[in-house]
Order: C-alpha cells, then structure tokens, then sequence
C-alpha cells in the first residue's frame, strides 16, 4: 500500500463500501459517467451515485441544485438582488450535454434586459462540470458584488434514521484551493468533492437569508410538511463585496478578502465572465485528497496542528500537481518559515509564530492563485493550564450569606461581567442554568480539580474544598442522609429544585439528568488523587471520603436517575465517564472489593450494550450529535482488555472499536485546514457553528487513544488525534502584557478566560442567545470539560511519520545520531511515547514529572533512556515508573543512588525521591 493511501485510519472504510466504489471503477471502465441525475426546470432536483448500494440523494428533498445568488448593480446605486431560486423568476431551459440539465435566467434594470445568467451541470467522463456564466447585456458597465452559489444537500438529521439517508458538509473556503465534500454517517463512500476550476476561487460563505436562525448547530429549525427538518441552505461566494457592507453594518468580522468584478458593456472585451467547478466522487479521506490535488489544488498536511503553543514549531506538507511557488507569513516579521525541501511529493516547511494569535499563511501557486490557511498561535500549553485554573479559582463566590457561597462563577469575556444567580448577565430564559449547574457549571470545578491533581496548589484546592463544603454537598448533590443518597441536582439550579413547591421530578426530584454525574465523579476522584499524593496540602477531608463520594456519585448515575424517570445511562456514552474504570481499580486497590464490584457491574452493562447492541452514536439530547465519541473509545479499549466482560464476543468488541471510530471522524474535520475546523467536532451544522467544542479535544483523546494503543501505527490517525488536541487551546484568552493580556479580548481581568465554542460566521447569534461575531464565545460554557480532556491527553510523542518522518508531537527533539534528545513541552510533562520503526515505548511517571526542559535521552541502539525528574514540595516523594513494550530481556532502572530491576512483564518500578527536587536523574537501560 503506497505511503498516500496509508494516510489515513478512514481508507478501511473502502472495504465496507465495497458495493458503491467497484461501481466507480466500473463506470470509469467504461468510460460512462457516476452520476445519476434528475433534473426540472434546467435545476438538479436528485444527485445519485450510479450503481450505489444506499438509496442517498445527495440533494435535499423539495431542493434544488443549480440556483445562482448574485448582487449586481450600474454605477453607485444600491445593489439589485437576482436569486435564481425565487418564485417569479422566469427560467429558460436550455439544451444540456449527457443527461444533464442547463437554464438561463436575466436581470432587469431600468433600461430593460441587463444580466444574462447561464448555469449548466453536465457530466463530462468521471466529473460533473457546472458551469455558470455571465454576460452584461446593457450599455453601462455592470458591478457583480456577489455571486454566490446555494448547496442545498441533504444535511438534515433525524433521529432513528438510516445512516445513509443524510450526508455531512465539510468545506474549506479560502481561495483559490477552496474545496467542499459530503459524506454519509456511516462513513461509506463516496464522498462528493467540489473543486473550483482554475480562475474561480471561493472567498465567502453564509446562507441563504430566508433560512438563517440563530441558534447554534443542535438545534433544529421548524419542521416543514413532511415532518424532516431542514437544514439552512449554506452559499458558497466566489464574490462579496456586496456582504462585505452587511457585514460591517452588522459588526461582524472576517478575515478573507472580499471581492467583485466589474464586466464592462455588452459586446466590449471582458463582458461575458465564466466561473467552473467540478464535483466528483471519492472513496474515502484519502480519496478526497487525491481529488484535491487532481483538481490542481493544495493537499495541506500539518504537524503538530493548526493552534500551536509559542514554545513548539508547527510543520506545514504541501502537495499539489501544480507545485508551489511560496509560503507567505502574515506577519512576516514574527514568523520564521523554514524551507525542509521536498519529500515523497510534497513540499515541507517548518513554521514558528511569535505573534500571538490568528496568524494566516497564503500558498501562492502559478497564474497568481492563492490558498489562506489559518493558524493561531496561543502561549505554551502548560501555562494555559495554570492560567486557566487560576482564573477559576479567581472568580468563586465567597460570601457565607449567599445561598451559592462558593460556586466557580461564569465569566463575561467582553465586558468583564462576572455572573451569578443574581445578575445573568445576557444569558436568558432557560439558558440561565449555564451559569450555575449541568455541563457548563460542573466543567469548572471537574477541570480544577483534574488540573490541581496534576499541579497541585493549595490555594485552588482549598477553593475545590469550599465549592464542595459550601455549593454542592446538601445542595447541588443530595448527601447520606437523604433519599436517593448522591443525586445531582439539574436545571435551572439547585436552590429552585429544593425549594419547588413540586415534590416530583420537575420539582425537588430534578436529579436525572445523568449527564451531569460524571463531572462530579472526576472532580472527587480528583480530589482522592490530590489528598493520596499531596500530603502536603491541608484538605478538608479525608482521602477516603473523596473516594467514596466519587463512588458514590458514580454508582447514583446508573440508579438515581433511572428510579426516578427511567433515564437510563447505559445507552448514551456520557463525557468524563471513562474516569469510572480507573475508579473501579483504586476501589480495589484500597480492599473496597464489593464496591468495585457493584460499580464494575453496571460499567460493564454498558460496555455490554454498547459492544452487542444497537446503540445510536450520534444520539445523545438531540438527533444528531457528537458527544459520545469519548465515552465510546473507553468503552471499546475495556471491551478489548477485557473480552471475558459478560454480553460481548471478541468479534463484535472488533467491529465496535472500529464503527465508533469512524463515526468520530465522520464528524470532525480532517482534511479542512483551518486551526477552527482541523481537529474539532461537527455538530448537525457541519462546521457553520459551534465549532472547537469541548468534544474537539475530548474526543481528539480518543482518536489519539485509538491511535497509540490499538492501531499502533504512526500514520495520520497520530496527527489528527494530536491537532485535535490542541485545537480548542485557541478558546482561551490568555497573553502576556505586551499583547495585552489576550488575543480575543484584551485585558489583564479576562487573562485565562475561555470562550464555550467559536463561531466561523462573520455574524450570527450563538447557541446561548448572544449576537456573534466570527470568533470565541463570550462565556466559557462548557469549554472546560475539553481542558478535562486536554489534561487526560497530554503526552509528548515521537513518531515515524508518513508525510514528515521521524517526528516530535508536543516536544522538541533533537537526532544525535546514536541517540535522540526529547524535551517534552506537553503541558504535563508525565508521558513519552514513541512509535518508530525500531519502537513502541510508553513511558509515564507518577508522582514526578519530567525536569522542564531538560532532554530525555533515548538510544537508538541499546535499549537506554536518561532523563530528570522534578517532584512538588507537597509530595510523599514516591514516584512510580510505568513502561511498556521493551523487548524481552533484563533491565534496570536507577536513581539516586537506588537500583531496581525491571520486568517487561509488570513495567513498573517505585522510587523514594525527595520532595521539592529538580534535578534528579534516571535511568533505564537493559542489562
């Protein structure tokens, strides 16, 4: 298999499309075209695969394809509007080439006929051409403002659907290698590629004005007749000066050029101006990259991803049959681009930004074409974490005579707002829950906690003490000496529950909404972890006490919720909850078997269902979804390390690990290379909303998981988990004093702050009811349940890679020939992992972490590393050395002045070092 087409996890998903893409073959075979069209009033009402084994059209249903949106106008006056698809437009059906379907529409100004508008969709050998043409039939020259073209596939998701009745949008609009494609929930081909031909670019997107809402991408608009919901019609601009002025009027912001053309008078040179893109079908990822560059565009790869820490290099392969003639900076005075030379086809640079922020790099190619790709340089990854956790800890209520004494408050990015049951700022209506409870309110103390078990500092742990003295025990969670013991409170808070007048579950039983347990259960076992390590740090309770409160809470997720509603957690996989399977073996650990017992009970009931049953992976609150993806990994590596669980068969655990994964990436962008798109999760609006959502890096740790420890190949599946990763770091609003304490919005009071999504839109409403303009929220929301993620996933990574070859994620590396020199800047600085041609090495220490940047040493030869640890004031002093995948043999591990032998069986080895060292050295070596 050649190196492009081990690009990517998704070119199994061939195998399973094996029906539909031998009908591709065939049909090039034969020189015959792949598509099947129907078409009524020179417009494509059906878009088909030919020979397909699903019934998908590809066009929504009472849609059309082939409708142009264009602003036109003579001299100054005000723009005049042509939308093709409206009603009274008179359309003339022109005669069409292979079965395909043609129309001519005209604009009328003040003197009679001015615009002629021709589109024409006609299959031509492998491709469907569509052409549009326009012509200025007045005596005046004729300003296009816009021109833009409505896609209206069929992207509507209804629950219980079959998986191939809808497709997903992804796009990348960003010039001249601007690209879209479409692709079905199950993850069988083929997608449907759109490429601009050369001398038509795409600068622009939004939709249609009769369809835009403002909610965020969950939501569902009205049902029309036939009871399916459609998605808005999103437009593609290949012109936009005419929305660049609404743009404006609005206050929104975008960061591409917008342009127009002027066609001079009819008959005069230059009056007729024809715009061409084709559609094609791929198989798969891999395919849709090779479409690109058959298309003459770029074929971006990048490494470690799209938002990069200022302490890391980002490496940027481009590949296209048309080369490359520059890689330009937006910055050039801040940015260093290196040139590494060509490799297996594609050309390598390696790029570092000193500017804080969105930082843009054009690939200029021949004819003076252009392709934006956008990056965002944000601080190192261990400072966000510190900020970020100082800045909640900073923002707690500590007021004993408030009833939310102690809740970790929202925040108000723009106008420095802090939000409270009293003042809720902008957030209206139901939504006021986001500032108190459920995800968003549970997000903060859980990452608090899981950062401080990383770091610890005790004044953030003190703060988690009193959040939990003061806010959730006997209010937000229903203590021991309550009926259903451990229950968490839902929306709108906890005081309105316990105080409702209603003793049913719309009242002082609001505790079944299961979602919210799992926060709960990380922020405990956190806190476990915190006061078993850190004896150093004075805590309100004993250890025990955590564990059991997480037990607890864990064990009231499975039950509380389903005595009283029948909400069962077994069916929808829940964020954080893959903490339970670590909870069950500290439970064990500390001799609380029965307890182990009973929670590994119902973790492996769904596990179970998940593996054996019909589970929905895009259902969760809504028809269309993307917060299992995490869940559904843990759940696939328990089944696989543990094939004696009850209801499954190694057979089915198989064809689970791989379905949930392709179902990750089904709604994730992979080939879009954009730092808000590259990485992150797709909601049902398919990367027009809500993007870097916390699910971009909780489930960014499961296609790293799947990557490391199941696939065990350093292909693309290692780059796309690591982007992924990192992307939702360019949320947080941090920096330094010479960049004003943060990119987004400047001002030491939000340094550290977090935006709960980002909005690529120039303008729009986010989902909480906040008018937007192109960039984070306002509100941190439910972004720290991502940093739960990010703390979970970080790791330094050394990898061969097939498009940039030996490579360091999330470090600096250094080749010495014998050996390679590693300094870990991962944010934790706790775990290496190396997948070469020579190794697979996980390495991970507790209790310790990596010395900063100190190198760690390994051999390329003899099995060998050399590094130093650092230990926190507040330690036992125990650190606890895992490693996996040495080869078999004898080896010791020394330090200090200790010397212990290793087993490749167990991998672990345990070190007295002292509390508060720096410098003290390690070494594994075979003996």
């Amino acid at each position: 298999m050649g190196a492009s087409r081990r690009e990517f996890l998704l070119g199994a998903a061939a195998v399973a499309a094996s029906a539909p893409l031998s009908s591709l073959a065939r049909a090039a075979s034969l020189n015959a075209s792949p598509f099947l069209l129907e078409s009524g009033g020179g417009v494509l009402t059906s878009l088909r695969f030919a020979g397909d084994a699903f019934p998908t059209n590809y066009v929504a249903s009472g849609q059309a394809l082939g409708h142009i949106d264009i602003s036109w106008r003579n001299g100054s006056g005000a723009w005049q509007q042509l939308q093709t698809s409206e009603k009274g437009i008179e359309a003339k059906v022109l005669p069409a080439e292979g079965g395909g379907t043609a129309a001519e529409y005209r604009a009328k100004g003040e003197s009679g006929d001015a615009l002629r508008v021709t589109s024409r969709l006609e299959p031509q050998g492998q491709l469907l051409q569509w052409t549009i043409t326009l012509e200025n039939l007045g005596s005046q020259p004729l300003e296009i403002g816009d021109l833009a073209v409505p896609l209206p596939m069929h992207s509507s998701f209804a629950a219980k659907e079959p998986p191939t009745a809808s497709v997903l949008k992804h796009h990348f609009i960003s010039g001249d290698g601007s690209y879209l494609f479409w692709m079905r929930k199950n993850s069988v081909g083929p997608y449907l590629v759109m490429t601009p031909e050369h001398g038509t670019h795409l600068e622009y997107w939004d939709h249609t004005p009769a369809h835009r809402r403002p909610e965020q991408g969950s939501q569902q608009t009205p049902a029309p007749a036939d009871g399916r919901a459609q998605r808005p019609v999103f437009r593609a601009y290949m012109h936009s000066v005419a929305a660049a002025e609404e743009i404006a009027q609005r206050g929104g912001r975008w960061r591409q050029p917008h342009t127009g053309e002027t066609l001079p008078p009819a008959g005069a040179k230059g009056s007729v101006r024809t715009y061409a893109f084709q559609l094609a079908w791929a198989s798969d990822y891999a395919g849709v990259r090779e479409r690109i560059v058959d298309a003459g565009l770029p074929d971006v790869e990048v490494a470690p991803g799209m938002t990069v820490p200022s302490d890391l290099s980002t490496c940027v392969a481009i590949r296209s049959k048309d080369g490359v003639q520059a890689l330009e900076a937006e910055h050039p005075e801040r940015t260093k681009i290196e040139p590494l030379g060509e490799r297996n086809g594609r050309q390598l640079y390696r790029v570092s930004f000193a500017a804080l922020g969105e930082n843009m790099l054009t690939v200029r190619q021949r004819d003076g074409r252009e392709t934006r790709l956008e990056f965002f340089a944000c601080e190192p990854v261990e400072t966000l974490l510190h900020k970020r956790a100082a800045f909640i800890a900073r923002h707690q209520v500590r007021d004993a005579s408030k009833w939310y004494d102690g809740l970790l408050c929202e925040w108000a990015m723009d106008t420095h707002v802090q939000l409270g049951p009293e003042n809720y700022d902008r957030i209206k209506g139901w939504r006021v829950y986001e500032v108190t409870c459920d995800d968003p309110g549970l997000s903060k103390p859980a990452f608090l906690a899981s950062k401080n078990a990383e770091f610890p500092d005790p004044a953030q742990v003190e703060a988690l003490d009193h959040y939990i003295d003061r806010f959730v025990w006997g209010g937000l969670q229903r203590t021991t000496d309550e009926k259903y013991s451990y229950g968490i409170y839902g929306i709108l808070d906890w005081k309105q529950n316990r105080d409702s007048s209603d003793p049913g579950p719309k009242g002082k039983l609001h505790i079944w909404r299961p979602y919210d347990y799992s926060h709960i259960v990380v922020m405990y076992f956190s806190m476990y972890k915190i006061a078993r390590g850190y004896p150093g740090i004075t805590m309100k309770l004993d250890k025990s006490v955590y564990l059991e409160r997480a037990y607890g809470t864990a064990l009231a997720m499975f039950t509380v919720p389903m005595e009283v509603t029948q909400w069962s957690a077994y069916e929808t996989g829940f964020y954080n909850e893959l903490v339970i399977p670590q909870l069950i073996d500290e439970l064990d650990e500390n001799g609380r078997h029965d307890e182990a017992a009973a929670l590994r009970a119902h973790w492996e009931k769904k596990v179970a269902f998940f593996i054996s049953g019909q589970p929905d992976l895009f259902g969760s609150e809504y028809a269309f979804d993307s917060t299992g993806f995490e869940s559904t990994q843990a759940i696939a590596r328990y089944a696989l390390a543990h094939p004696q669980t009850p209801g499954i068969t190694a057979e089915a655990t198989k064809k689970f690990a791989l379905t949930q994964m392709q179902a990750n990436l089904f709604c994730r962008g992979v080939v879009e290379k954009a730092y808000y798109y590259y990485g992150s999760d797709y909601r049902g609006g398919a990367g027009d909303s809500f993007t870097l959502t916390y699910m971009s890096q909780l489930g960014g740790w499961a296609v790293l998981d799947h990557a490391l420890y199941e696939r065990r190949v350093p292909d693309a599946t290692v780059r796309l988990g690591y982007a992924s990763y990192l992307s939702a770091f360019a949320l947080m609003n941090t920096g330094t004093a010479e960049t004003g304490y943060g990119y987004w919005f400047p001002g030491e009071e939000s340094d550290g702050g977090s935006g709960g999504g980002f909005e690529p839109a120039a303008y729009g409403m986010t989902w909480l009811g906040q008018p937007h303009h192109r960039g984070p929220w306002y509100y941190s929301s439910e972004s720290d349940l991502g940093y739960c993620g990010a703390v979970r996933t970080a790791a330094t990574i050394v990898a061969d890679d097939p498009v940039f070859g030996l490579f360091c994620f999330g470090g600096e590396m250094r080749d010495r020939g014998s050996s390679l020199e590693i300094v870990p800047r991962d944010g934790l600085r706790r775990r290496l992992h190396l997948r070469t041609s020579s190794q697979q090495i996980d390495l991970e220490i507790g209790g310790a972490r990596f010395a900063k940047e100190r190198p760690i040493t390994s051999s390329k030869g003899k099995m060998r590393f050399l590094f130093h640890v650092e230990t926190d004031p507040n330690a036992t002093g125990e650190m606890t050395l895992r490693i996996a995948g040495l080869p078999a043999g004898n080896y010791r591990v020394r330090c200090g002045g200790q010397s212990i032998e290793l087993s490749p069986e167990t991998g672990i080895a345990r070190f007295q070092v002292p509390a508060s060292s720096e410098q003290a050295e390690v070494e594994i070596l075979s003996a």
